[in-house]
């Protein structure tokens, strides 16, 4: 009898298509109509596919049936983690998965924050021709220090892509990294508020905990060189978004190429958007066609393992 995995998540059918024809055999996929599950839904489910919105106590405690919640992410966001251990519900993410899709769209925003890709662009769709409009603002990333804060697997990625375009790669984690990664990275420890005053490109590569809410506010963003470019990736409750627009209409910071907002969607009326010197993009860092696959297949399989291990008796099913 096939077991029903319960697709939470965005409803583009391009991600759906790559999920469906990933679905091994004796499972069935469902995709609620309207995003949001039914009661049908959760009491038909044995495993739920997380990839976007949440998964509280209200969902956990109407799924009699469920084994396992997969995220596809790295982190946990969203997973009311408690109840599901309470419940006797596995809860299970895929960290690293998507690093150099990350890493790469870092390099791809500060590269365009350094040139100003987004003004040149704009001005040649207008019909003005200005090759030199930034050229008092602009800069090679090759000499330049490229400060790393958070070096897990995509700060790490980040490190061999920055030193690849001959920068000065600099980073600070509340860990420091083995030797044997610092030397094969490139990257020099430097305490944070050091690699603040240092690095001519900040990018912020962080979860969001308490410990981090807020990390890069005013006073940070004061203590970067005037010029300099923050980009944001990670998780928008870590950098102030009032903070960054203040320190780029004032001409502190240079540019910013920022993924993570406050509010998704953006409103097209936020004022970040039309602040000076800044690359917008909607969330996609970890978005290629070769990371969703990547994951589908890392999550499926997870998924797999969990029913081998319940018809081999090494896990206790749920409510039992």
């Amino acid at each position: 009898m096939a077991e029903t995995i319960l697709w939470i998540g965005e409803k583009d059918e391009g991600v759906l298509g790559i999920l469906r024809g990933e679905i091994p055999d004796g499972f069935e996929l469902l995709v609620p109509d309207n995003g949001i599950p039914t009661a049908e839904d959760l009491s038909r489910s044995t495993y739920i596919l997380n990839g976007a919105g949440s998964v509280g106590a209200d969902y956990l405690r109407s799924a009699p049936q469920l084994k396992l919640v997969q995220r596809l992410g790295a982190g946990l966001d969203g997973v009311d983690v408690e109840t599901a251990r309470e419940l006797g519900i596995e809860v299970a993410n895929l960290p690293a998965l998507n690093s150099i899709a990350v890493a790469e769209h870092t390099m791809l925003l500060a590269l365009a924050s350094a040139r100003h890709l987004c003004a040149l662009h704009t001005d040649m769709v207008d019909g003005r021709w200005a090759p030199n409009e930034q050229l008092s603002s602009t800069f090679e990333l090759h000499g330049k220090t490229f400060g790393i804060i958070g070096f897990g697997s995509i700060g790490r990625e980040v490190a061999r892509r920055a030193q690849a375009f001959g920068m000065n790669v600099r980073y600070f984690d509340v860990t420091r990294a083995p030797s044997h990664v610092e030397s094969e990275t490139g990257a020099v420890y430097t305490p944070f508020r050091e690699l603040l005053t240092r690095a001519d490109v900040v990018s912020v590569h962080v979860p969001l905990t308490e410990q981090t809410a807020m990390l890069i506010s005013h006073e940070e963003l004061a203590s970067m060189k005037r010029g300099s470019v923050l980009v944001s990736v990670s998780r928008s409750g870590v950098i102030d978004e009032t903070a960054v627009r203040r320190h780029l209409e004032d001409g502190h910071l240079g540019a910013a190429g920022i993924d993570v907002w406050a509010t998704e969607p953006v409103s097209p009326s936020d004022p970040l958007l039309t602040a000076p010197n800044v690359t917008a993009t909607p969330h996609s860092a970890a978005q290629t066609r070769d990371t969703v696959v990547r994951c589908f297949r890392a999550a499926l399989a997870n998924i797999e393992q969990a029913r081998r291990d319940e018809a081999a008796g090494l896990r206790t099913p749920c409510g039992a």
